[in-house]
């Protein structure tokens, strides 16, 4: 380390990037795990298990240390969150210091400048889209950030040193050795090396040989075609080729590629913690590589199917807008997202100066700025046609291009620098022109560019300084604990010792972490059905406690193969896969004495063949022994709000909801207390119950989290659910409505609660929206049915606003509450006096109260507002019908 480097402003700026960085992500970190694979990093730091490939064994290494050191004092969940915040704030302080090194390169008198435009692109980052949310979450990106910000700033300090072999070698053998070290926490940190071995091949006075260089970029490249190709043989005689040329260039006095190779190989040797914890059997152990064949199909991802670029899943065209839009949303400060104001601004903004920056930069500064642009290229487009994206992924996918919008916030920096620069005056010599040793004197810039570089420092933090900023609210992950709420409701509801058939990530790895972080439920063997084809989770799942029941053998589970079926009876061909062998012989050994039960997110797909078998309970389905008349899962209501009500937990999503409710529902249904977090089994099930105390307590949907579209796809598992058991009530309603008038009550007033439950939990919920206004009708709570038709105004399709009010107002005036009908569309026509639905509607009331006149008057009204001679021809005949009907006609001179 330099001497004096606590003296210099740079040090004391760039720390306080990291401090203010650290402030906002800590203020909006997760408390607890969030969908997809954070709760399966939680729980592996925790365990020191082997998550999904490619294994990342040194984000383990380090989440646990940050768990040993923090997980006491604020929970093992919010100590590998921290730990994201923590290196996502480095990173963005080596940020700065990159921008500013390449400032000071591009206008060697550019002085305070360079610090600020290095501030405005580490803040710009800071607050963008995807890095926001890698920090605030236990990800492997804000450490990969840290990795790829830190080596683009060695490689800086490499060509500051490039004159001098021993200094200069020494930087690069650090950076090699970070390398082989980074690919423990994401492969994509090797994705900053091209744009280094650009810098160092262009770069004058190098003392590395040429022939070294590409002697190390081979092994490299080597080594990442290892892990996309399996061809061992072309590989390990490329490798044996390899080695023979470096150990020879090391004979001839020449030992930089042989100890680059060295120590980017001790620096991959972290990967050996996969095969020896594997060999230790950890509760998570995915892949299980405790062989070096084993190893090696992590660290290649053999598990997923092979990418063919040259294959495209979508048109080119739309898979390059797929990214350069997600490029435009990660910089924005102002307006919704999306919006015009937002993409205008942004593009007139961070966009602009990324584009000045590269042109400035490659003018002035051109080897660190084609190392820039260089790494953009490969980490955006190039990486986005390899990735080969279609328009159908199953979740935004902004998280891949990470390292890209990270090298275009560096361009943003040394745009704003290059921005300020020009404000100051004219450009004074570059660092070409000096002559050996010599400094110019810093620019003496006016106001106006210490005005400017103020509002865009204020501009890039503008969500941390404007109140109620779109971009806080949807990155504050600190009050936000629906994926663990989600988790453990469906574990909640489960018997004892049961067995759960999950789909995927977002049902699995927080129950995951419930499970193997807070000792919650962990009676419930987990299958899922996503891993199931593959023999070595088949043996886990089968050995490890609580086992599952398999009659298979080591042998037979690896003959297992998928088989392509026909049907004798009907030629129909469909593919059995190996988990369908597995999931039908855990059902035929384990029935009748483990409960057996899917997650309700599993697609039907993949559970075709026991639908009829299926009996919905809120979040799971049951297999039972009762096959279905209609072929499709049945509903137990009872069990169903047993445990919607009476056992699971909203208080992530309802406002109000609190345990007063699960304790009211116990105590008006004989049941036992209900669960409270610390508790791990459910007591008996109520079969008849009551929960019209319970609805009161149940609260509305909150407003102060934001809920991301696929989360709100997955909570719509609630109200759906409810729906089903609303509907169960009602036909039970319809079949005793004959000869048991106090039943059809009850269970009417069970559909209507259900329903209003649902309402609570999602009143934007298609069927809600379509149902439940009508069930109040018919509960004689019309005016509550009024109140929720207008609460979804102008938050659904107008059609679908329309139909519903059409329904709700003709079911109110069909049971006689048609002057509430009457006096709402007069309220509506007061405020749209144009739509006819409403005049049609008050139309229809009149008419079924058979009174004439009120039919005349809407009819006039609707004339005069079309501005017609005539009155409208449907109303006029029914107005004639009636007064025929009435013995009466219009009077001399009237036309009907």
């Amino acid at each position: 380390m330099a001497a004096g480097w606590h003296r210099r402003p740079a040090t004391w700026v760039a720390l306080g990037i990291f401090l203010v960085s650290l402030v906002v992500y800590v203020l909006t970190m997760a408390r607890t795990t969030s969908f997809w694979d954070c709760g399966e990093f939680i729980a592996c730091s925790h365990i020191l298990g082997i998550p999904h490939q490619p294994g990342t064994p040194l984000y383990v290494l380090v989440g646990r240390c940050f768990d040993i050191l923090l997980g006491g004092m604020i929970g093992v969940a919010a100590s590998i969150n921290f730990m994201s915040a923590f290196f996502s704030s480095l990173a963005l302080a080596f940020l700065y210091l990159v921008v500013r090194d390449i400032a000071r390169r591009a206008d060697p008198d550019t002085g305070w400048i360079a610090h600020a435009g290095g501030a405005i692109g580490a803040f710009f980052l800071l607050f963008s889209q995807t890095y926001w949310n890698n920090a605030v979450e236990a990800e492997v990106y804000g450490l990969t950030a840290f990795m790829l910000s830190f080596l683009t700033w060695l490689a800086l300090r490499w060509h500051e040193r490039r004159g001098d072999e021993k200094r200069g070698n020494s930087v690069l053998y650090l950076l090699f050795y970070l390398l082989g070290l980074g690919v423990g926490f994401h492969l994509g940190s090797l994705l900053v090396y091209p744009g280094i071995f650009v810098l160092i091949l262009i770069s004058r006075d190098r003392k590395l040989p040429v022939v070294d260089l590409f002697a190390i970029s081979f092994g490299l490249a080597l080594f990442f075609a290892t892990t996309v190709f399996k061809d061992g043989f072309v590989l390990w005689t490329l490798y044996v080729v390899y080695g023979i040329f470096v150990l020879w260039r090391a004979l001839r006095g020449h030992p930089f590629a042989l100890a680059a190779s060295g120590l980017f190989m001790l620096g991959l040797s972290v990967h050996l913690y996969l095969f020896v914890r594997a060999g230790l059997d950890p509760a998570i152990n995915q892949s299980q590589p405790d062989t070096l064949g084993n190893l090696m199909a992590v660290i290649r991802r053999e598990q997923y199917p092979p990418m063919n670029p040259f294959a495209r899943k979508a048109d080119l065209g739309w898979q390059i807008g797929y990214y350069y839009n997600y490029l435009m949303d990660q910089f924005y400060f102002i307006g919704p997202p999306g919006s015009q104001l937002s993409r205008v601004t942004t593009f007139l903004g961070p966009v602009f100066l990324g584009l000045l920056g590269l042109i400035h930069g490659f003018w002035r500064a051109r080897p660190m700025t084609l190392m820039l642009i260089v790494n953009y290229f490969i980490n955006a487009d190039l990486l986005n046609l390899y990735l080969n994206f279609s328009d159908s992924e199953v979740r935004e996918r902004d998280y891949f291009f990470f390292a890209a919008f990270l090298f275009f916030a560096v361009l943003i920096g040394l745009g704003a620098a290059a921005l300020l620069r020009y404000m100051a005056g004219p450009l004074g010599r570059g660092l070409r022109e000096l002559k050996s040793g010599e400094r110019l004197p810093a620019v003496r810039a006016g106001w106006v560019p210490r005005a400017a570089a103020i509002v865009l420092v204020a501009l890039a933090a503008l969500p941390a300084l404007v109140p109620g900023h779109v971009k806080w609210f949807e990155h504050d992950r600190s009050g936000n604990q629906v994926a663990r709420e989600y988790a453990w409701n469906i574990l909640a509801g489960l018997d004892r010792d049961a067995i759960l058939f999950t789909n995927g990530d977002n049902d699995t790895f927080p129950i995951w972490y419930l499970q193997y972080v807070e000792g919650f439920r962990t009676d419930v063997t987990v299958v899922n059905l996503s891993l199931i084809n593959l023999s070595w989770y088949i043996r886990q799942l089968r050995d490890n406690e609580p086992g599952l029941p398999l009659s298979f053998t080591d042998e037979e589970i690896d003959r297992l193969q998928p088989v392509l079926y026909e049907n004798p009876n009907t030629g129909e061909q469909r593919l059995v896969w190996v988990k369908d062998y597995i999931v039908d012989d855990v059902i035929r050994q384990a029935f009748g004495k483990r409960s057996l039960f899917f997650a309700v997110t599993v697609p039907h797909d993949n559970m075709e063949r026991y639908l009829p078998l299926l009996q919905m309970e809120g979040l799971t389905y049951r297999v039972t022994a009762n096959r279905s008349d209609d072929g499709m899962p049945s509903v137990d209501g009872e069990r169903l709000l047993t445990n919607v009500v009476g056992v699971y937990d909203f208080t992530a999503i309802l406002d109000g909801d609190t345990q007063q409710r699960r304790l009211a529902f116990a105590e008006d249904n004989g049941a036992p207390a209900p669960l409270a977090p610390a508790d791990t089994l459910p007591g008996p099930r109520p079969r008849s119950i009551v929960m019209e105390r319970a609805l009161s307590f149940a609260g509305q949907r909150r407003e102060d989290i934001y809920i991301h579209g696929q989360t709100g796809t997955l909570l719509g598992n609630y109200p759906n659910s409810l729906v089903a058991a609303g509907y169960n009530y009602l036909r039970r309603a319809q079949e005793t409505a004959v000869d048991d008038d106090a039943g059809y009550e009850r269970l009417l007033g069970m559909g209507a609660g259900a329903f209003e439950l649902a309402a609570g939990l999602e009143p934007l919920y298609p069927l809600v929206v379509d149902f439940y206004p009508m069930i109040l009708v018919e509960k004689d709570r019309s005016d509550e049915a009024v109140a929720y038709v207008e609460s979804i105004r102008g938050r659904v399709p107008p059609q679908d606003e329309m139909k519903v009010l059409a329904n709700t107002a003709s079911a109110m005036i069909s049971v006689g509450d048609g002057d509430v009908a009457a006096a709402w569309m007069e309220s509506r026509i007061a405020v749209e006096p144009t739509n006819k639905v409403y005049y049609q509607l008050l139309f229809k009331y009149y008419r079924t109260v058979i009174d004439i006149a009120g039919c005349r008057d809407v009819m006039e009204r609707w004339r005069i507002v079309t501005g017609s001679p005539v009155p409208d021809s449907e109303m006029a005949a029914v107005v004639a019908e009636m007064e025929a009907a009435a013995g009466s006609g219009p009077a001399a001179g009237e036309t009907p």
